[in-house]
């Protein structure tokens, strides 16, 4: 599953490769069928969010997925012609679950995406997305979304702009070294706020040279050490100190407001046992201050935040306020409940630029699950 699942809020400063799982890994398997004459459908695309596990159904309308991590996943399923389906479900190791899909046909109207109608309002109203939807990070000019054509803006309030796509985004990311299929189910901004939700499918690029492989390797290394799915990894392996994170609560009282009401805290305080063993509670008051010590902030990041309540200098800062409590995480870091907690600082700078499949891990880096 790879929503953008939190609440990116830019009012403040804030909004695979080598993996080592230790869980035995699930399967998921099944037959997908149009509903109405219950024929198999042919290449129907089934795929887990935000990873690279993915396949297509067999003349027989079967398929099945490998190699999954135990934990919370959204299984999407979709083909032209027919309305896509998602399902949210947690799997255990070893599990293997049968899902079986009928999906109805649907009639688009191919007008809607007539290029001819986009006009100057529209394009500037696509350079702001873009802006908001990929970020303003160094790799950000390196992604390029490929049908442009396909979306549809409104923006009748002043600072607000509300987004939705007539067909899967596709996206290349040439920093990273990856296609991105996305299916776009919410995008709103408000001036203060943007938020959004979604189903990505990564497979990865062909590098023309080994030169050109080696440079996406170390671009996605930096795309993830510091970001926020490195930290909730550090939080549940118990690592903080050990992969450069400081971790601060800062509580509002009515005597000092936060920041200055400010406390180091155990990540053992905020972590608790959930219904299954590959699942985790998250709850705290107030405000969490992450600084991540082994990078400092990018002159972009600066620029972006206009020097509004700088952070530490020579750090990353990031702060986490919850919407809900508690909040649900897996053992890959992904949380389950939809916009359950607010980035802010450089998680919230951070956007699908600098986004890796979920199953992604550096090579060398300390997996205990």
């Amino acid at each position: 599953m790879r929503r953008i699942l939190f609440i990116i809020c830019v009012l403040f400063l804030f909004s695979t490769e080598g993996t080592s799982h230790l869980y035995a890994q699930a399967v998921i398997e099944g037959r997908v069928i149009d509903s109405e004459s219950k024929n198999p459908l042919q290449g129907t695309h089934v795929f887990l969010s935000g990873t690279k596990i993915g396949t297509s159904t067999d003349t027989t309308g079967r398929y099945i997925l490998k190699g999954i991590p135990a934990g919370a996943h959204r299984l999407v399923i979709s083909m032209i012609g027919y309305g896509r389906k998602t399902f949210d479900l947690k799997l255990g190791p070893e599990e293997i679950k049968t899902m079986d899909f009928g999906l109805k046909p649907v009639v688009y109207e191919m007008n809607e995406i007539y290029a001819g109608d986009l006009d100057k309002k529209w394009k500037k109203r696509l350079e702001h997305f873009e802006e908001l939807f990929i970020g303003e990070t160094k790799w950000a000019e390196s992604v390029v979304i490929l049908n442009p054509e396909v979306l549809r803006f409104d923006a009748n309030f002043w600072g607000r702009l509300n987004a939705k796509a007539l067909a899967p985004l596709r996206i290349e990311n040439r920093a990273l070294g990856y296609h991105i299929t996305y299916y776009l189910d919410e995008f709103t901004h408000n001036g203060t706020r943007t938020r959004w939700d979604g189903e990505p499918l990564f497979t990865e690029m062909t590098s023309s040279d080994s030169l050109q492989q080696a440079r996406w390797e170390q671009n996605r290394r930096e795309a993830f050490y510091g970001s926020l799915r490195h930290f909730w990894l550090a939080l549940l392996q118990d690592r903080l100190k050990e992969e450069g994170f400081l971790l601060y609560n800062l509580r509002e009282s009515s005597y000092r407001p936060y920041p200055n009401n400010r406390y180091r805290i155990s990540p053992k305080r905020l972590i608790s046992q959930a219904e299954e063993e590959y699942l985790h509670h998250i709850r705290f008051f107030g405000r969490l201050e992450i600084i991540y010590t082994r990078d400092k902030e990018d002159r972009r990041y600066l620029e972006w935040t206009r020097n509004f309540r700088r952070g530490v200098k020579g750090s990353q800062v990031s702060w986490l306020e919850l919407n809900e409590r508690p909040i649900t995480l897996d053992e890959d870091g992904e949380v389950l409940e939809p916009y359950g907690a607010t980035q802010m600082g450089y998680f919230a700078f951070h956007r699908l630029a600098d986004l890796t499949p979920r199953e992604y891990r550096p090579e060398g880096f300390v997996d205990l699950k």
